[in-house]
């Protein structure tokens, strides 16, 4: 796959699109055989590759806010401009300002989904690996 392409995988239930992804991003071994990711192996989870899951996988005891700064305060990104960060994400994925000091458990499904997706981009990943992430949103959203 070149930089900046768009790939789509499709199957039917339980042939293995989501072991794939789990594979990419190195949340799973495989049994046989090597994954590679910008020529280099994948030999577990690396900042480089990031997943948003079907279902949005947030921390409950954090707020919108701090959900999205997570992997920010991870890589020592200064609070200031993590802040901005989050803001700016949450703002592109259609989450007003209202929300962004919300507890997670006060968004519905596609909110949750939305604040998934933010706390993915704001890290500017090189591979950005998404498992069905649209089918909690509404329509529009879409």
């Amino acid at each position: 796959i070149r930089d900046g392409e768009f790939v789509t995988i499709v199957g039917s239930s339980g042939c293995g699109k989501s072991t794939l992804l789990n594979l990419i991003a190195g949340l799973d071994k495989p049994t046989s055989g090597q994954i590679f990711a910008n020529g280099k192996r994948v030999e577990g989870p690396g900042s480089d590759r990031v997943v948003v899951f079907q279902e949005g996988a947030l921390f409950p005891w954090l707020t919108v806010r701090e959900n999205v700064e997570f992997g920010l305060k991870l890589r020592k990104v200064a609070p200031k401009i993590r802040r901005e960060m989050a803001q700016d994400y949450l703002k592109l994925v259609g989450l007003t300002e209202n929300f962004h000091d919300a507890s997670v458990h006060q968004l519905s499904g596609g909110m949750k989904q939305r604040v998934a997706l933010a706390r993915a981009l704001v890290m500017e990943p090189a591979i950005l690996l998404m498992d069905e992430p649209f089918a909690a949103l509404d329509i529009q959203t879409r």
